[in-house]
C-alpha cells in the first residue's frame, strides 16, 4: 500500500515491494500470483478503509439521493488524493490475470454494495442496483476521462451531481 501511495503502479516494482516488506520476492510469489494480483488485494484494503471512514461517519442527508450524492462525493474525494489508486482500478477492469480478476469482482461486489448501504433506508432491490450502476457508470467514465487529463476534477463531481439529480427528478420531494 504504501509503495502505492508514493507512485504509480506501473512505476512500482514487485522486487521493491518485497525488499520494503522484508519477505524474499518468492515468498510475495507464493501469496500473489502476480503484480495485478497484488495490488488487487491492495485496492480492497483501501477500499476497506474508506468504507470504514463511511461508516463512522454516516452519510449525511434527508433524502436517498442526498446520502448516495455523498457516498460518491467521498469516493471522488478519495480518488482525487491518491489517483494512482483509480489507474489500479482500471487495470483490474481489464486483467486477464484470473486471480485479479477474482478479487476485483469481489472488491467491487459485495464490499462496495454494502458501503452504498448506508445510503438506503431499506435493502437494495432491483430498482436501487439500477440506479447505483447508472451512477457508477457515470463516475468511472468521468474519473478515467479525469485521470487522462481530458477533464477536470470538477466535471467529475458535476456530472455525478447531474446523474443523481436526473435519476431522482420527481421521486423524492
Amino acid at each position: 500500500m504504501r509503495a502505492l501511495a508514493d507512485s504509480d503502479y506501473e512505476q512500482v516494482k514487485i522486487s521493491d515491494v518485497a525488499r520494503d516488506s522484508g519477505v524474499a520476492l518468492g515468498t510475495l510469489y507464493r501469496y500473489f500470483a502476480s503484480k495485478e494480483h497484488l495490488f488487487a488485494a491492495v485496492f480492497v484494503e483501501w477500499q476497506k478503509a474508506l468504507k470504514t471512514k463511511l461508516e463512522k461517519s454516516a452519510p449525511a442527508g434527508e433524502t436517498e439521493a442526498d446520502r448516495l450524492r455523498e457516498i460518491f462525493y467521498r469516493s471522488i474525494r478519495a480518488f482525487q488524493v491518491q489517483p494512482q489508486f483509480f489507474r489500479v482500478l482500471m487495470m483490474m477492469e481489464t486483467t486477464t490475470d484470473t486471480y485479479a480478476a477474482e478479487v476485483y469482482s469481489h472488491a467491487m461486489g459485495s464490499q462496495y454494495t454494502q458501503t452504498l448501504q448506508l445510503a438506503f433506508d431499506d435493502p437494495i432491490d432491483a430498482n436501487r442496483r439500477a440506479i447505483i450502476i447508472t451512477i457508477e457508470s457515470v463516475l468511472v467514465t468521468q474519473l478515467r476521462s479525469w485521470v487522462m487529463n481530458r477533464s477536470s476534477i470538477n466535471d467529475v463531481f458535476r456530472s455525478v451531481d447531474d446523474a443523481i439529480r436526473l435519476i431522482y427528478r420527481g421521486r423524492e420531494a
